[in-house]
């Protein structure tokens, strides 16, 4: 189930239109409200004036509550289908922003971001299930997801930007509550569906349990989906998708905390910032064009491990490089390859869990994912706070590098993890 035929995960669908457009939509808003949030949230606690260890906390707990319900949510879009589930993440995502004004306290600011971290991971997580459920886990429909959604971060972060030097803090976060409103509208248009998968006999009878207890009780999280997902990590070809991914997130919430820090303490406007992660976006955006003819001529897990690792030393390289020119070099060749690596993660997740496991194979990948983000930016402050910022950046792009050493190992010991990897 895990290792072999690939492609016959679920058989190629004829996607509409309308559902091409809600699934993107769900994407684009989601990860667009995402970037937003790492250009005005470090420029919010900046003004508060924190130690660089409580600094990393905040601007860390982002993926607290997402580590603990992506496998949740997973299963609950397995089980229910997407669209209610989505449509909740969206309203929650278009609220949450407005009250950061409203309770400047580092409590509260705590709170918030879980809350917000856990509707934009959640819109993001489903947009990739959906890929699964309704697309056939087809790379070519990853890809334009992928570029679909950094299309609104092209527009989104500069804009935030740009609000926050003309309106402040007020004018920023309604910008986000605005932009989160094409969610709902997202969410509102996509069909109900739900994953096909026969269930075991034990699972058919927690069905009708819950069932007979309500609709309420599919808000609990089901020990079994935890046991049923974790299991999923006997299989090499997932471990070693998972623990990728999990490298690619420690480069991209260094991006997400410090590296703000570092640029406005170089000097680097809040409109600058924004139009940094714009034009970032713009070569994220043409990297899943070229992830599924590239991993023709190249294994697609060696293709993902070399992408994840020259992503992880150009983020790490920031300290060196000075001026807001060298800064956007840099950050447009990183999202280069970043924008590869998305889609082949998304394919290869989906095509090695199978039908009806597609949301748990997710959930398990965003899990592993919340590990590394909530870590990194915390221990990212724990060294700045004895060697500087600088220093914390090499430090930290050190030991990424070691675990990336790690991995290759591991997957030379595992050939049979290329078997099938490559699309029909």
């Amino acid at each position: 189930m895990h290792d072999t035929e690939p492609d016959k995960v679920a058989p190629v669908p004829r996607v509409g239109l309308r559902t091409e457009v809600a699934v993107y939509g769900i994407g684009a808003f989601s990860t667009t409200m995402h970037f937003m949030a790492i250009t005005i949230v470090p420029l919010w606690v900046v003004g508060l004036e924190l130690s660089p260890f409580l600094l990393g906390i905040v601007l860390g707990c982002r993926p607290v509550a997402s580590l603990f319900l992506s496998i949740h949510i997973g299963a609950l879009m397995d089980r229910v289908g997407g669209r209610r589930v989505m449509l909740f993440f969206a309203v929650l995502g278009t609220l949450a922003p407005v009250f950061y004004p409203l309770m400047p306290w580092v409590w509260a600011i705590v709170m918030l971001q879980m809350l917000w971290g856990l509707a934009d991971s959640m819109g993001w997580l489903g947009a990739q299930t959906l890929v699964g459920q309704v697309m056939g886990g087809r790379t070519v429909y990853a890809g334009r997801l992928s570029v679909v959604s950094r299309a609104g971060n092209i527009i989104g972060p500069p804009l935030a930007g740009a609000v926050w030097d003309i309106a402040g803090p007020w004018g920023a976060f309604g910008l986000a509550a605005l932009w989160g409103t094409g969610a709902i509208v997202s969410a509102l248009l996509l069909p109900e569906t739900r994953a096909a998968a026969p269930a075991p006999a034990s699972a058919s009878a927690r069905e009708a349990l819950k069932a007979e207890r309500g609709w309420w009780s599919l808000l609990i999280p089901d020990p079994a989906d935890y046991v049923a997902t974790f299991r999923l990590l006997a299989a090499p070809t997932v471990a070693i998708t998972v623990a990728i991914g999990m490298m690619t997130h420690v480069g991209n919430n260094i991006q997400s905390s410090f590296y703000v820090v570092w640029l406005n303490q170089s000097g680097i406007s809040g409109t600058l910032i924004g139009l940094l992660f714009a034009l970032s976006s713009v070569t994220a955006g043409i990297g899943p064009l070229l992830a599924s003819p590239l991993s023709r001529w190249i294994k697609p897990y060696w293709l993902l491990w070399s992408v994840v690792w020259i992503a992880l030393v150009l983020i790490a390289i920031t300290p060196v490089l000075g001026i807001f020119v060298m800064f956007a070099v840099v950050l447009l060749i990183r999202a280069f390859f970043n924008g590869v690596h998305q889609p082949l993660v998304i394919t290869l997740t989906l095509r090695t869990a199978g039908p009806g496991a597609q949301g748990k194979a997710i959930g398990l990948r965003a899990t592993a994912n919340r590990v590394t983000s909530i870590l990194a930016p915390v221990l990212m402050g724990a060294i700045a706070e004895v060697v500087g910022i600088a220093f914390s950046f090499y430090i930290l792009g050190a030991l990424a590098t070691v675990a990336m050493v790690a991995i290759a190992v591991w997957m030379r010991r595992h050939p049979e993890i290329h078997d099938n990897a490559r699309e029909a």
